[in-house]
Formats: C-alpha cells, sequence, structure tokens
C-alpha cells in the first residue's frame, strides 16, 4: 500500500529525508533510548531493539518527564538522533530536545504534529519518507 501526504503542525523547523520508524504507542527518550547507540531500551516500546539514529521517528506522544529531553539532547551528541520526528500530539520533550540541538551543537531535527495514529500506521518502518516542518506534512518517497 502507497500512503498519501500525511498533514499535520510544524513546531520545529526544517526537513528531513529518510526511513520511517513507527511506534504505535507512547515513547519516550529518557531510560528508553541509548544515547551511545540510538537503540531502543525501552521494554515496553514497540521498537525495542531497533534504532532511531537517522529515522524519522513518528509515535503518538511522549511519556515520562521533561528529563527526556537530556537523554534526546545526549543522543544528539553522539549522533545518534532521529533525522526529524512526527507525533500525533505535541511531545514538549522532543520539541524542548529538538529547539536545544540547534542552539547547542546547530543539527535541525524538525518536528511536527497532528500525524494521527491512523495516519501514521498507513506506513511502515522502513518506508522512505520526507517531512517538512514548514508545510507540516510527510510524504512518501516513491
Amino acid at each position: 500500500m502507497n500512503p498519501g501526504v500525511l498533514r499535520g503542525k510544524g513546531l520545529v523547523p526544517g526537513a528531513a529525508r529518510g526511513e520511517a520508524l513507527v511506534s504505535g504507542i507512547a515513547f519516550t527518550f529518557a531510560h528508553g533510548v541509548d544515547p551511545s547507540t540510538g537503540v531502543v531500551t525501552d521494554v515496553r516500546s514497540d521498537l525495542r531493539g531497533k534504532s532511531v539514529k537517522g529515522k524519522i521517528l513518528f509515535y503518538p506522544f511522549g511519556k515520562g518527564s521533561t528529563t527526556a529531553s537530556s537523554w534526546f539532547l545526549e543522543t544528539v551528541r553522539l549522533g545518534n538522533n532521529p533525522a526529524a520526528i512526527a507525533t500525533e500530539g505535541v511531545d514538549l520533550s522532543a520539541v524542548i530536545g529538538s529547539i536545544m540541538a540547534k542552539l547547542v551543537y546547530g543539527k535541525e531535527i524538525p518536528v511536527i504534529t497532528g500525524i494521527t495514529r491512523a495516519a501514521a500506521s498507513e506506513l511502515k518502518s522502513g518506508d522512505v519518507v520526507s517531512l517538512d516542518a514548514a508545510k507540516g506534512e510527510v510524504r512518501p518517497v516513491r
């Protein structure tokens, strides 16, 4: 199945292209991703054992505390961060982490929200997509 354009709202500017990594449940970087590898370690995650590095990461909403933004930033410092993030509900930890990544390390990691689980379920992990936060959209690359 070839999904169509997914539309949301850009929260952190930028554009990225890469493989989708799609989760259907809440996600956190805090104690959930190993910053030194980018591998998801959260035993409750449907992405456990997969790497977020260079991926367009989709998940419905964040969980946990705001320390997730610090874990996210450490993942960025070590070069194991996702290329972009798309969520259904606003994940402030991802937004803060992405803004800090730009300020501290000069790395652009766009974030968009409003991509529903139903819409994201049209994608499969491994599908190549492009994300444009200015337009608030994700497009499959064919």
